[in-house]
């Protein structure tokens, strides 16, 4: 059975990307720490996972019915005794697989569900690009005002809290609250991160690998051509190992 609701990782990459211009709004490598976050979070709220001391270890539950959340379940149940939990979220953002990066493969299925869009041009002529603007079925809105919220103070639930924390763990606080009015909540939202144990995580990591990448010029995203996507080959193609341990 397919996961209907948006997940966590869809929607932390809806907020990591401008609605109207389509343009990335934090870098891919960070992104793709936040995700790997996010997959693990979604995982404990569907009661797959647990997350303690460090570890996040499965259950022994049956899969969820998404082929992307049950190839990461499958990852964590490969180690009786689970993985420690920063080397796992470093492992999972380095996933490849011939339909691209993880960042690729949740954004394709973005395309898919018609949440994002993508327009395609090229930079003096020369450079391919794509943006990914909000598509006809715009969840970015709803979920950043989710966020914002939770950073007010006038929501506690806990889906929206483990969004939250885990768009200030990746950096995605000045875009989504931006300007000194928002400050204070701005502030919050960074807090945030730091209350709950992968977000926490996902912070660290973010923080650790910092540093000089190249922006793609105008904001938008340079791309290879001809790269394809299938669906299976993050479960049959990944390079992914078996997601870290010890």
């Amino acid at each position: 059975m397919f996961v209907q609701h948006f997940t966590l990782p869809e929607e932390l990459l809806l907020l990591a990307h401008d609605p109207v211009e389509g343009r990335p709004l934090c870098r891919p490598h960070l992104l793709r720490l936040g995700l790997a976050g996010a997959v693990a979070a979604e995982l404990v709220l569907a009661g797959r996972v647990a997350v303690d001391n460090g570890r996040i270890t499965a259950l022994g539950a049956p899969p969820v019915g998404d082929a992307l959340l049950d190839a990461a379940l499958a990852g964590v149940a490969g180690r009786r005794k689970g993985h420690k939990l920063p080397r796992w979220v470093r492992d999972t953002a380095g996933v490849k697989t011939t339909a691209g990066r993880t960042d690729e493969v949740w954004r394709h299925r973005l395309i898919a569900r018609g949440a994002l869009r993508e327009e395609r041009s090229r930079a003096l002529g020369l450079i391919a690009q794509r943006r990914h603007p909000a598509g006809p079925d715009d969840r970015t809105s709803p979920a950043r005002e989710r966020v914002a919220a939770v950073a007010s103070g006038a929501s506690d639930d806990g889906r929206d809290r483990l969004l939250a924390a885990l768009a200030g763990a990746t950096g995605l606080a000045e875009a989504l609250l931006p300007g000194p009015e928002q400050g204070s909540v701005r502030g919050e939202l960074v807090l945030t991160a730091g209350r709950d144990p992968i977000a926490r995580t996902v912070r660290d990591l973010v923080n650790a690998a910092r540093g000089p990448a190249p922006r793609p010029r105008g904001g938008a995203e340079p791309i290879a051509e001809g790269t394809g996507w299938n669906p299976l080959d993050w479960v049959f193609g990944g390079d992914g190992g078996d997601g870290g341990g010890d």
